[in-house]
C-alpha cells in the first residue's frame, strides 16, 4: 500500500496582494480614526443677556405698634382689617360675657336711624369681590366673607364712636368692657405669631423654618386671653427682609450696597440698600426697603429673586472658548499714520554696517487696555524693535500673554477672534460685542474648540 504524501500549501504573495493589504489596512485605519474624532460643528452667535440671581425665602420685619387685651374676654373690631387708623382712633373692644357686643350693636342701630354712621357701599364691595373669585374649591373664603362683613358694619366712624361708648358705659358701667385706641396712624392687621416684638436682629437659623411656624388669626366675636396681641399698626413703610445665607452668597453680597429684587408672589420689582453679617456659623442679608410695606403686610415669609448683575452682550458656548499668545506691547509706542487716522508703529531696524532706519508699520491689534495693546506674532514676526515717537527709547517686541477668543469660521477657515468674557453661566458666557478684531451677532463660531486647529480650512 502506497504511502500518501501529505502536501503542504503555501501562499505565495505576490506585488497586487501586497498592495491590496496596505490600502486596505490604511482604509480601516482611517476609518477607525474618523469614527473616534470630534466632529465639526458651528454655532451662531446671538444677542442676549444674562442675570445673576439668588432666589432666597426671608423673613418680613416691620415698624408696627402691637396692641394687647388687658382682659380676658369677646374681641369686637372697629376697624376693618388692612384699612388705615388714626391715631387715637378706636381699634377694639373687649367685654367679659358678649353682652356688651349686644348693646354696642343695639347703640349702633339706633343712632343709625338719626346719622349714617357705616358705609354701605363698602358692605355691597366686600360681596362683589367674594362673588367676583369665589370657587367650589376654596370654600373657605366664605369665613373669611363672614368675617369681613362683621368688621365693615362696625366700622363706624370715630364721632359715632365716642358716642355709642358713651352710651354703652352709661348703661353698662366702665368696667364691663375694655376699648383699645391706636397710639400712632397706621394699617392694620389682625393676628399674632412668634415674631411679635422681635427685631432683625433676633432673627436666627431656626426661625426659617416654615414648618414650626403658627399663626394667630384673630376676628370680632373671638374670646381672647390677657395679655394677648390681638391687632398690630404698621406705622412706616420702612420695612426689612432677613434672608439666610450661604458662605458662598455672603461673598456675592458682601460688597454690595443696593440691590434689585423680585416679589415672586406677584412678580413685582423694588430696589433694596444691604447689609450681610456673619453669626457664629450662619450668614444673613438685611434688605431695607422704603417701599410696599403694605403690600406685603399679611406676609411674614415672602420669596424673593435678588439681582446681582445683568450683563447684555453677545452669548456664546463655553466650549468655544479657546486660548493663543499674544505679544503685549505698550500702547505709548503706538503712533498716528501719515494720515493722522491710521495707528501704527514706529520699527526701528539696524543694517549690517549699522545705519538705523525706522520704518512706520500697521499691525492688527487684537486687544486692548489702559497700558497695553495685542499684536499676533505669526503677523509681527521675531526680534522686532520699536522706537518711541517721542523720545529715544526703543522696545524689543518678545513678552507674550494669553488671551481668550473663538474660531470663526466665516471666511471658511478657523480664523481666531478675541473675546472679552464679562460673565460666565451654566454653559455659556457673554462677552463684549466691541471687541477689536472680536465676533459680532450672526456670525458663524467653531461649537467646540478642540476639534479644530487655527488657520484649519473648513471642509
Amino acid at each position: 500500500m502506497a504511502k500518501k504524501r501529505q502536501r503542504k500549501i503555501k501562499m505565495r504573495w505576490n506585488i497586487g496582494m501586497i498592495i491590496f493589504a496596505v490600502i486596505f489596512v490604511y482604509i480601516v485605519i482611517n476609518v477607525i480614526i474618523f469614527m473616534g474624532k470630534k466632529k465639526l460643528s458651528v454655532y451662531k452667535v446671538t444677542e442676549d443677556k444674562i442675570t445673576n440671581t439668588l432666589s432666597l425665602t426671608g423673613i418680613a420685619v416691620r415698624d408696627e405698634q402691637l396692641l394687647k387685651t388687658s382682659q380676658s374676654g369677646y374681641i369686637t373690631y372697629y376697624v376693618e382689617e388692612g384699612k388705615r387708623v388714626k391715631k387715637d382712633g378706636t381699634v377694639f373692644t373687649v367685654d367679659k360675657d358678649k353682652k356688651v357686643q349686644e348693646t354696642f350693636a343695639e347703640k349702633v342701630e339706633e343712632l343709625q336711624k338719626t346719622t349714617n354712621v357705616m358705609d354701605d357701599d363698602e358692605v355691597s364691595r366686600k360681596i362683589n369681590e367674594y362673588q367676583s373669585v369665589y370657587n367650589d374649591n376654596n370654600f373657605s373664603e366664605v369665613y373669611d366673607l363672614k368675617y369681613d362683613l362683621k368688621n365693615a358694619v362696625l366700622n363706624i366712624n370715630e364721632d359715632a364712636m365716642k358716642k355709642v361708648i358713651a352710651s354703652v358705659q352709661d348703661a353698662m358701667g366702665t368696667e364691663s368692657f375694655q376699648t383699645q385706641k391706636s397710639t400712632s396712624s397706621g394699617v392694620v392687621e389682625f393676628y399674632s405669631d412668634k415674631f411679635d416684638g422681635k427685631k432683625v436682629s433676633d432673627i436666627n437659623a431656626s426661625d426659617f423654618d416654615q414648618t414650626r411656624y403658627r399663626k394667630q388669626k384673630y376676628n370680632t366675636a373671638d374670646k381672647v386671653k390677657k395679655n394677648k396681641v390681638v391687632a398690630r399698626i404698621n406705622k412706616s413703610e420702612k420695612w426689612q427682609i432677613v434672608v439666610p445665607l450661604k458662605e458662598e452668597e455672603y461673598k456675592m453680597l458682601k460688597d454690595k450696597k443696593e440691590v434689585s429684587i423680585r416679589f415672586m408672589q406677584d412678580q413685582n420689582k423694588a430696589t433694596a440698600t444691604v447689609e450681610t453679617i456673619k453669626k457664629g456659623k450662619n450668614y444673613f442679608g438685611y434688605l431695607k426697603l422704603n417701599d410696599y410695606a403694605v403690600r406685603y403686610l399679611s406676609e411674614r415669609y415672602l420669596e424673593i429673586d435678588i439681582t446681582l448683575d445683568s450683563y447684555k452682550g453677545l452669548k456664546i458656548p463655553n466650549t468655544s472658548i479657546v486660548k493663543k499668545k499674544f505679544y503685549q506691547v505698550p500702547v505709548k509706542y503706538l503712533t498716528k499714520g501719515d494720515n493722522s487716522t491710521t495707528e501704527q508703529f514706529a520699527v526701528r531696524s539696524t543694517s549690517k554696517n549699522g545705519e538705523v532706519t525706522v520704518e512706520q508699520k500697521t499691525y492688527t491689534i487684537y486687544g486692548r487696555s489702559e497700558k497695553y495693546c495685542y499684536l499676533d506674532p505669526d503677523e509681527v514676526g521675531e526680534n522686532v524693535v520699536l522706537q518711541a515717537m517721542d523720545s529715544n527709547q526703543t522696545f524689543l517686541i518678545e513678552k507674550k500673554k494669553t488671551l481668550q477668543g473663538v474660531y470663526c469660521t466665516n471666511r471658511g477657515y478657523a480664523d481666531f477672534k478675541p473675546i472679552d468674557i464679562l460673565t460666565q453661566k451654566d454653559d455659556y458666557s457673554i462677552i463684549a460685542n466691541d471687541t477689536n478684531q472680536g465676533v459680532s451677532a450672526y456670525d458663524f463660531i467653531v461649537l467646540d474648540g478642540t476639534t479644530i486647529k487655527e488657520n484649519q480650512i473648513i471642509y
